[in-house]
């Protein structure tokens, strides 16, 4: 049986990297029906480099600069396959992804996410991404966004039902999008290829590499979107469990950048969940302590 996969590439100024991403697919050992670059917006000529590539490619342009979940919304709209494939412009798929994908929705006919392991790009150095499989996937998916949205394909029918990305986020629509179909049809619909098949690239500067920002964006799923299914003193639980990690998450990514607020945000993470569970070890005061040697040493040596 032949499946339809529809590539959706949103792209932003991103002439000098996409062409990694369109040769990829096209390069496919599984065709794709379509791939749909999304020109949000672009002022570096991105729409006209995209357009010089053969078909199956399509270019659809943007007025102005819209975002990530409305351009992937619009490269919906525009397509016509039965299944979605989503890739960021300076990421790229490698050859066996949607082969290996198609087989597993042939397989499991009510799947109505297929996601895959993946591999990070950081200046060119590569390196496996944490996979997180299916049997941990019902909490993970509640602390993080539990896989890239560059390693999904989704049943088109299911994206139409969610209603497509939220418009009015700026980062975590993917996340999102999975909660919102996990409480749906629940985590037990989405299945995997437990294979490396997609890079993504960690680019320095971006929104996702900004740790205050993305913590302060991420207060709106922190509060709904990841409490699904639950109510009463349940939901008060998971609310601290949550917020416990988001703190934790945080204070590893503000150390890295440098930024003096590392230690109160792992001081409230272990104030709202002192235990360990899940995703929070009893690491985090480990962490804590080699925080606070770190900051005694700077003040008193400069």
């Amino acid at each position: 049986m032949d499946l339809k996969f529809s590539v959706i590439i949103p792209a932003y100024n991103a002439k000098q990297y996409i062409a990694k991403a369109i040769e990829s697919c096209l390069s496919q050992t599984y065709s794709p029906h379509e791939i749909i670059v999304v020109d949000d917006g672009s002022t570096d000529g991105t729409a006209e480099f995209a357009e010089s590539f053969p078909s199956p490619v399509r270019v659809i342009r943007l007025s102005e600069n819209m975002g990530l979940p409305t351009a992937r919304n619009r490269g919906v709209q525009a397509s016509t396959g039965d299944w979605l494939a989503f890739l960021d412009a300076d990421d790229w798929f490698l050859p066996e992804k949607l082969e290996r994908q198609r087989r597993c929705a042939l397989e499991n006919e009510h799947a109505v996410l297929i996601y895959t392991a993946c591999y990070t790009s950081r200046d060119g150095v590569e390196a496996h991404a944490q996979f997180n499989p299916p049997a941990v996937l019902e909490k993970m998916l509640r602390y993080r966004c539990a896989f890239h949205v560059g390693t999904v394909v989704l049943r088109r029918d299911a994206f139409d039902a969610m209603g497509g990305f939220d418009p009015s986020l700026r980062v975590d629509e993917d996340w999102d999008m999975w909660l919102r179909l996990a409480a749906r049809y629940t985590v037990k619909s989405f299945a995997v290829v437990p294979d490396f098949l997609a890079v993504y690239q960690i680019t320095p500067g971006s929104l996702s590499s900004n740790a205050m920002r993305m913590f302060n964006a991420g207060a709106i799923l922190r509060n709904n979107q990841c409490l699904y299914g639950t109510a009463g003193l349940s939901r008060y639980l998971w609310r601290r469990r949550i917020s416990a990690f988001q703190h934790y998450d945080t204070s590893i990514a503000l150390r890295e950048e440098g930024s003096p607020f590392d230690l109160p945000f792992i001081f409230k993470s272990i104030a709202l969940w002192p235990f360990p569970v899940c995703v929070l070890p009893m690491k985090r005061y480990k962490v804590a302590a080699v925080m606070v040697k770190q900051h005694l040493v700077k003040r008193l040596f400069g």
